[in-house]
C-alpha cells in the first residue's frame, strides 16, 4: 500500500491506500499527528465512487484531512489535535 507523509499547518498527515479501490470498502488510511508527537487521529474512508488514479485519491485524501485540520484549530469539532 503506497503511503505518502505531507505536512499541513504544522501537522503530519500520512495517507495510505492502495493501487485498486473498491467503492463501499475502507481502502484506504488517513492519520493526522501534530508536529510534537503524541497521539492524533486516524480515519479511513469509504469510496462511493473510486477515484480515477492513486493521484485522485492522495489529494482527496489531502484535502479532507486538511479540512480537518483547519475545522479543529477553528474549534470546530472538538478532536482537540493538539492534546489528543
Amino acid at each position: 500500500m503506497p503511503t505518502r507523509r505531507r505536512f499541513y499547518k504544522g501537522f503530519h498527515i500520512e495517507l495510505s491506500f492502495p493501487e485498486v479501490t473498491e467503492p463501499g470498502r475502507s481502502n484506504a488510511r488517513v492519520q493526522i499527528m501534530p508536529s510534537t508527537g503524541g497521539m492524533g487521529v486516524r480515519f479511513t474512508p469509504d469510496w462511493p465512487c473510486p477515484p480515477a488514479s492513486l493521484q485522485e485519491a492522495e489529494d482527496w485524501l489531502f484535502a479532507y484531512a486538511a479540512g480537518l485540520v483547519d475545522c479543529e484549530l477553528a474549534g470546530g469539532f472538538g478532536i482537540d489535535l493538539r492534546h489528543e
